[in-house]
C-alpha cells in the first residue's frame, strides 16, 4: 500500500469512527425521545369560530333592549338601519337574505312592519309581535292632535309596506312598556335558543326592574316641568306624552317636517298661534319645521326618537329623550 492509498484508509477510519461518536452521544441525551417526536396532523378540525346565532329587531330601540338581554351570545341587528327614516326606508336584497336567515325577529306589528316581514317571507314561528301585548293605544284625539289624521288613508306611503293604522305602534317609546317587553322577549328566545335561557330570563328580570326604577325616577322630574304643548312632526311621541301627561300637537302622522305645503302651514300657524307653544319638534331638522317654529315665535329641537346615534342600552337613550323634553319644559 502505497502512502496515499494509506491515507486515504486512515481518513476514512477516522471518519466512521467520528460518526459513530456523534450518534452515541444523540442517542444518550435522549434527542429521539418521545417529546420531541413529530405530532401527527390532525384531519378535519376547522380553525374557523362558530358564528353566533342572528336575531332581528325592527327598530334599533327595540334592539338595544334585546342586545342587553343576549349578551354576548347572539348578535342582534336591526331591520331598519340607524339613521333611517321607516316611510323612506325598502329592505335592499342583502338585508332580506339576512332578515330570513335569523332564529328570532323582534316585531312591532299594529301595521308598523307586518308588511315588511311579510314580503321578506320570514318564518312566521320566529316572530315576536311586541305590539299587541303591550297594551297598544290608539292616536290621540284630533282635539289635541291638531289637524292629524289616523288610519290608513292618512298615512299610507305609496310603494311601501309600512302603514299606521288606527293603533300606535310606537311602543318602544315608554319605560313600563319595556319592561314588559324584555319578560317577553326573554320567554320567546328561551324557546328559540333554550341553551341560553337561563341567561336571558336573569337579564330580563334586572332590565325590567331597572326600568321600573327609571320611571319612577322620571315621574318626579316631570313635576318640574311646564305643561305648555309642543308641537310635534312625526306624532312618535303619544307614548311618551300619555305616560306623563305632556299636551302634543302633532302636525301629521307621516310628516318629518319637510313636506308641510303652503296652504298647510297658514293652517297650522293660525291653529296653534294662540296655544303658546314651547317648542316644535322633529325626528330630523327640516325646512317646513323652521318655518312654523319662526311663525309661532318658539325653538326647534331635534329628538333622536329612533335612537340613531350610538347608546349602549334602551336606558341611555330614553334618558337623553327625558333631558330634551326637560330643556323645552323647564320653568
Amino acid at each position: 500500500m502505497n502512502p496515499y492509498e494509506m491515507s486515504a484508509f486512515l481518513c476514512r477510519r477516522f471518519n466512521a469512527v467520528l460518526g459513530c461518536l456523534f450518534w452515541s452521544i444523540l442517542l444518550s441525551v435522549g434527542l429521539f425521545n418521545s417529546p420531541f417526536e413529530p405530532v401527527p396532523a390532525l384531519a378535519n378540525v376547522s380553525t374557523e369560530a362558530t358564528p353566533r346565532p342572528v336575531i332581528i329587531a325592527t327598530v334599533e330601540p327595540i334592539a338595544l333592549l334585546v342586545r342587553e338581554i343576549c349578551d354576548d351570545s347572539c348578535d342582534v341587528l336591526t331591520l331598519i338601519p340607524k339613521g333611517v327614516s321607516e316611510h323612506d326606508w325598502q329592505p335592499k336584497p342583502k338585508e332580506i337574505v339576512r332578515a330570513k336567515n335569523a332564529v328570532a325577529s323582534m316585531a312591532i306589528g299594529l301595521g308598523f312592519d307586518d308588511g315588511w316581514f311579510k314580503k321578506i317571507g320570514t318564518n312566521p314561528k320566529s316572530i315576536l309581535w311586541l305590539g299587541p301585548i303591550l297594551s297598544p293605544m290608539s292616536w290621540w284625539s284630533d282635539d289635541m292632535t291638531g289637524s292629524a289624521k289616523h288610519g290608513p288613508e292618512a298615512t299610507t306611503h305609496k310603494g311601501h309596506e309600512h302603514e299606521h293604522g288606527s293603533v300606535d305602534p310606537h311602543v318602544w317609546v315608554d319605560a313600563v312598556r319595556m319592561g314588559v317587553a324584555a319578560i317577553a322577549v326573554a320567554r320567546h328566545l328561551s324557546q328559540v335558543l333554550p341553551a341560553y335561557a337561563s341567561g336571558f330570563e336573569v337579564r330580563a328580570k334586572i332590565i325590567s326592574e331597572r326600568l321600573a326604577a327609571l320611571q319612577l325616577a322620571v315621574e318626579a322630574r316631570r313635576k318640574s316641568w311646564s305643561s305648555r304643548p309642543v308641537v310635534m312632526f312625526h306624532d312618535v311621541a303619544g307614548y311618551f306624552g300619555r305616560r306623563f301627561g305632556l299636551p302634543i300637537l302633532a302636525v301629521s302622522s307621516g310628516s318629518s317636517g319637510h313636506d308641510l305645503s303652503a296652504r298647510m302651514m297658514g293652517d297650522m300657524s293660525r291653529r296653534f298661534s294662540t296655544a303658546n307653544v314651547a317648542a316644535v319638534v322633529v325626528e330630523r331638522d327640516g325646512g317646513a319645521a323652521k318655518n312654523l317654529a319662526r311663525e309661532l315665535k318658539t325653538t326647534i329641537y331635534v329628538v333622536d326618537f329612533a335612537a340613531s346615534k350610538n347608546y349602549t342600552k334602551w336606558d341611555d337613550w330614553y334618558l337623553q329623550v327625558v333631558k330634551t323634553w326637560e330643556s323645552i319644559l323647564k320653568k
